[in-house]
């Protein structure tokens, strides 16, 4: 079923809305900025994040707010400025602070032009961190003015983000220097030519599962419903058009060539297949994909997909959208809960919604969803959001 808009999915029978139960709380501490936030709720009971483009840095031991034309002429701060950092969040809710693990210097490269994070799970101690744009700037699938999402390979992380493998950080910065002008913000080649380097390709190349996003099941994995471990992926970072599902062996993660991917039979069942070009979307929505997340709740027996949409093509000016869906299997049919034109506000204007599993009570089926916001405004929107609410039944 292809659909034009969220409002022509079915609305769900299981699950009548959500309700916000609260306001909207920005990280209070002004000079920690980024966005996209993939979490893992690690065996050792910490969460962890990735931060796109955090534009801040330790300057003289502080945490300092910098612009990407003010680190190029910074040397020393540049790499650490990233296109992507690991973070650890501590506290619950209302009360939680963050603190850098790791600024992955060398990833760097702003938005679309480098390395940004869409998805990271926590399975067996280890964290896995999925990571797009690896060869830089390319086409979005639609639309000319949106951000595009391709290239995806997934990092292991086997000490809570202090060190990731494959070692992408040793080929980057050169990869970069060769081919990508800091002052004028473009790469200088075709990419054409960038389809790999010194032999070096991603595991998921083009775009179609450019952005793995990992389906959550509780802590550490634990909630697993089978040995695999499952993502969900759109076709652009924001306001493409397709969903896919992948799933993977868990002993498997960043071998791709363990992965498979569904193909949605027209009875509404799937069927596997290790070639991504012949995986077939389990969600169409045009135009209205973001970055998406999926949890599942056991106690419900229910996926929560959670996606977003720009109202103007890659801009802030005129807000953001919010959609909520369900279903009985990570790859539908998946049903409404709910939609929000213009989500909290046009000035805010979040994207990347996530839910912090540690924080969620399946007992009252409320907890907190975690966004983004404003890229055009450093303070206070640019920077980790969180809002309390419930599910209604």
């Amino acid at each position: 079923m292809i659909y034009k808009h969220p409002t022509e999915i079915p609305k769900s029978d299981k699950i009548k809305g959500l309700r916000w139960t609260g306001e909207r709380v920005p990280y209070p501490v002004n000079e920690i900025h980024g966005d996209t936030y993939p979490l893992a709720w690690g065996d050792d009971g910490e969460i962890y994040t990735s931060a796109g483009d955090p534009n801040w840095a330790f300057v003289d031991g502080k945490p300092t707010p910098l612009t990407w034309q003010e680190a190029i002429e910074m040397p020393g701060i540049y790499p650490h400025m990233g296109g992507l950092d690991i973070e650890k969040i501590s506290g619950t809710g209302k009360c939680f602070a963050i603190k850098r693990v790791n600024s992955m210097p060398g990833l760097t490269g702003p938005g679309g032009r480098g390395p940004k994070p869409t998805g990271l799970v926590s399975v067996n101690g280890s964290l896995y961190l999925a990571v797009q744009n690896l060869l830089g700037s390319k086409p979005p699938r639609f639309g000319e003015k949106s951000q595009h999402g391709s290239d995806a390979t997934i990092l292991r992380s086997d000490d809570y983000g202090l060190t990731w493998s494959p070692d992408i950080q040793s080929w980057w910065p050169e990869f970069e220097a060769k081919y990508y002008s800091r002052k004028e913000w473009k790469w200088v080649n075709s990419p054409e030519d960038r389809e790999s380097y010194n032999g070096w390709k991603p595991m998921f190349p083009g775009n179609l599962f450019g952005g793995p996003s990992f389906i959550q099941f509780g802590q550490d994995n634990s909630g697993a419903l089978d040995d695999y471990v499952y993502a969900v992926s759109g076709d652009q970072w924001d306001n493409g058009n397709e969903m896919r599902l992948g799933r993977v062996p868990k002993g498997g993660i960043i071998d791709e060539k363990a992965w498979e991917f569904a193909v949605l039979q027209d009875d509404g069942s799937v069927q596997w297949t290790n070639k991504l070009e012949e995986s077939k979307p389990v969600l169409i929505i045009e135009r209205h994909l973001g970055v998406p997340e999926m949890v599942y709740f056991p106690s419900i027996g229910r996926y929560l997909l959670l996606t977003w949409g720009l109202h103007k093509d890659f801009h802030v000016e005129a807000g953001s959208e919010l959609t909520v869906l369900e279903s009985e299997h990570p790859w539908g049919p998946f049903k409404l809960v709910h939609y929000e034109e213009i989500w909290d506000s046009v000035k805010v204007c979040p994207y990347c919604p996530r839910i912090p599993m540690k924080w969620f009570d399946e007992k009252t089926m409320s907890g907190w969803l975690l966004h983004s916001g404003n890229w055009f405004s450093m303070d206070p929107w640019y920077r980790m959001h969180i809002k309390p609410f419930e599910l209604l039944f």
